[in-house]
């Protein structure tokens, strides 16, 4: 059945001509916002190993994590391609020498890697990291930097430790635009404090911007968390399953039509998931996703107040 949004999976496929995976990897970075560079302890939400799928172990080598993985993904989906995702923690934060020693062993490892998607802090790029990455266009049809936008608010940034603002984001934005690098903006719904008008804020914000794609994530508390330890002391309730479908069909009827939907139940790895534990059926969530699109009879796009990306 054909989504109501733009899925990625779709996306990929039209674009490499068959069944691609995303092949995770943590190649062992930390963060400013951890390691006092610019705050302790990272956001509420990020667990001990970077948000990462703990699909991986990071005391292998890129390769070796890639293949590992590779040869799981190509018998579980049947995929025939796969792109190098390098996801846990921030993915440039470190000088641009060392960058490159990881990301060429990433291209190399095997012949079915064509693409190459970095998940990153906006505040932790510059010109000469986004020419790093914007070079391996030259060599794989698919380049991709992913930017934990969270939110447009500042005040709800600083409220979950985010330690950046929406203008580190709109300068790491413009300059990746700038160098035709396709892009990612990560948000996450029912943050703190947020009504649901700042979150279709979020979402119109990004309409009018015409940022290439987004992976929407629920906020949930994964074990070691602050956000577990708040909902464990009764600070923090999550979400009602019941009123998911509805609030991502909003937001997604307010992103542009062209937008690429990365994930619409993003979250870390199930069995660490602390609350809401009903994230942890994820396929039934994206079934009553498009359920609820079907009983509305919209699709992505349909309140969009933007023309053109």
């Amino acid at each position: 059945m054909e989504k109501a949004y733009r899925s990625y999976g779709a996306y990929l496929k039209g674009l490499l001509g068959c069944r691609t995976c995303k092949l995770t990897l943590d190649a062992g970075f930390s963060c400013p916002n951890r390691d006092g560079t610019k705050a302790w302890g990272g956001c509420i939400f990020c667990d001990p190993t970077g948000s990462s799928s703990r699909a991986q172990d990071g005391g292998e080598s890129i390769a070796a994590q890639l293949l590992d993985n590779l040869g799981k993904q190509r018998r579980r989906f049947k995929a025939r391609k796969f792109i190098a995702y390098f996801q846990s923690f921030t993915n440039t934060y470190a000088p641009v020498d060392h960058l490159k020693v990881l990301y060429d062993e990433a291209c190399a490892a095997h012949e079915d890697i064509v693409g190459l998607a970095i998940s990153t802090r906006p505040d932790c790029v510059d010109a000469e990291k986004l020419d790093l990455i914007a070079s391996y266009r030259e060599r794989l049809p698919y380049v991709s930097v992913e930017y934990g936008l969270q939110t447009i608010h500042d005040r709800t940034l600083e409220r979950i430790n985010r330690a950046e603002t929406h203008a580190d984001f709109l300068r790491a934005y413009e300059a990746t635009r700038a160098r035709g690098l396709d892009h990612c903006a990560h948000v996450v719904l029912d943050l703190p404090g947020e009504s649901w008008e700042d979150q279709m804020a979020t979402a119109d914000r990004l309409a009018e911007l015409g940022v290439n794609g987004v992976k929407i994530h629920l906020l949930c508390a994964m074990e070691g968390t602050v956000l577990a330890r708040q909902y464990e002391r009764g600070e923090w309730q999550p979400l009602d399953p019941g009123d998911y479908p509805a609030l991502v069909c909003d937001f997604l009827e307010r992103l542009h039509p062209e937008c690429v939907i990365h994930r619409v139940a993003g979250n870390g790895h199930h069995e660490h998931i602390v609350a809401p534990r009903w994230l942890q059926r994820k396929h039934e969530l994206m079934q009553r996703i498009d359920a609820e699109f079907a009983r509305r009879g919209t699709r992505q796009g349909s309140r969009c107040r933007v023309t053109r990306p």
